[in-house]
């Protein structure tokens, strides 16, 4: 590469770097509009583990959540299947109106999850109460509650609300 192209591309890798953060006036930041909250996407493949003998063909994936003190755990098990979205958005917002009356009783904060486009694809997992967080401890006992399975793809789409955030 002859020198002088090498120098002109040098100085513009650099002029960003040189650029400087300025505050914007209080009139200027009234003129900007924009949207708080986060935009997420995701494809997650759930596949057996065929190590894991307890299930017939193998295992898939497990999340246990330890409610409170309590001694045991809420599982969702053998989770298999593909599950994506697509702009899935977090946002907080102040529920004290609408939901047939009941937001203005709850007049609090909550985490609304919108979901777009939620999809299942050939998905299933079962919900279970366990005495442990994995199935190879000593002594493991699960009480399995229902498992959900679907051949095809589910979509979904509205909003969620978790409530009781402060």
């Amino acid at each position: 590469m002859p020198i002088r192209p090498l120098c002109l591309a040098l100085l513009f890798a650099a002029w960003p770097a040189a650029a400087e953060l300025q505050p914007l006036l209080e009139e200027e930041l009234q003129q900007v509009s924009g949207q708080a909250g986060l935009s997420v996407s995701a494809e997650l493949n759930f596949a057996a583990n065929p190590a894991l003998t307890r299930c017939p063909g193998g295992c898939g994936a497990r999340l246990a959540i330890r409610p409170g003190n309590s001694e045991g755990f809420v599982v969702l098990d053998n989770i298999r299947g593909m599950f994506s979205f697509e702009g899935l958005t977090l946002d907080m917002v102040r529920l004290d109106s609408g939901f047939d009356g009941d937001g203005a009783a709850f007049n609090s904060g909550a985490m609304r999850i919108g979901l777009s486009d939620v999809r299942f694809d050939d998905f299933q997992f079962t919900l279970g109460g366990s005495n442990s967080a994995t199935s190879d401890a000593a002594g493991f006992r699960q009480t399995d509650l229902l498992t959900y399975r679907s051949h095809g793809q589910t979509r979904l789409q509205g909003n969620l609300y978790l409530i009781g955030l402060p």
